[in-house]
């Protein structure tokens, strides 16, 4: 338990310490801790499929690369960067006949996942006064959940929400999840209002707050799906007691794409 508990305080440290350099000095700084991430989760997704997924170097090149690619060019930039190292990739699967179908799927799987959600993480940090709002979302909203589903479901335990999936988590957890969700959500509404003008009314970041917390929850039972699947418990062991980046970030990626989403459209 102390060594889960200072890992997580170094973590969180490591966050503020990104989120004031982006207030403070450059909004794209903050662009170097989601490279990190999608670095360090592609490496980590790759390692865990193994032989079942293929050329390891040349994915990692591709996960290294395409934060910064979206950095200098935009989401358009970045979508060409995964389409050429998509197509150049399996244009190596042809000429390598001892190549499999299902190790070509889960290698452009391993690409797309956690990239694809990164790139939307990186979209709302560019995205102003409102995606600042929504990066805490993210940062904030999903951390929450995932706290007050553990702390529900620990207390109330009772029937469980998809035991095929993640034998431990419980409707009650999950349902402590999204009320813990739309407490933090309100939380950060009330709290940073007056600083961002924030234009919309608290019943609305309620269920943003909502919302981000289903999603956040879709992406735990996600990653404990291909965990489950792989027959591992954690993803990697660069966080001591946490497991992997994946294992901290799983439910964020997904708030950040439903996120990206809604704020892009308001």
């Amino acid at each position: 338990m102390l060594k889960r508990t200072l890992t997580g305080a170094c973590l969180v440290a490591v966050v503020v310490g990104f989120f004031l350099l982006r207030n403070y000095v450059d909004t794209r700084l903050f662009h170097i801790l989601i490279a990190i991430f999608c670095a360090l989760g592609t490496f980590e997704l790759m390692r865990a499929l193994g032989d079942r997924a293929a050329c390891m170097p040349y994915v990692m090149i591709y996960g290294v690369g395409v934060i910064p690619a979206y950095v200098l060019g935009g989401v358009a930039a970045a979508a060409v960067v995964f389409g050429l190292f998509a197509v150049s990739f399996c244009l190596l699967c042809l000429l390598d006949r001892t190549m499999k179908a299902k190790q070509l799927f889960l290698t452009l799987f391993a690409m797309v996942y956690p990239s694809f959600f990164l790139v939307a993480m990186a979209a709302v940090n560019d995205m102003g006064g409102n995606g600042y709002f929504a990066l805490l979302l993210i940062f904030l909203v999903s951390p929450a959940a995932d706290t007050f589903a553990y702390l529900v479901g620990s207390l109330l335990k009772g029937p469980k929400l998809c035991p095929k999936l993640s034998p431990n988590k419980t409707i009650s957890g999950a349902i402590g999840g999204l009320v813990g969700g739309v407490a933090a959500a309100i939380a950060i509404y009330y709290i940073l209002r007056p600083e961002l003008n924030v234009p919309f009314p608290p019943f609305f970041s309620a269920m943003i707050g909502l919302f981000a917390a289903l999603f956040t929850e879709a992406g735990d039972l996600f990653e404990s799906y291909i965990k489950r699947k792989l027959g591992i418990k954690d993803m990697g062991k660069i966080l001591p007691g946490h497991g992997g980046i994946l294992d901290r970030i799983d439910g964020m990626l997904f708030a950040s794409a439903f996120l990206c989403f809604v704020f892009a459209l308001l």
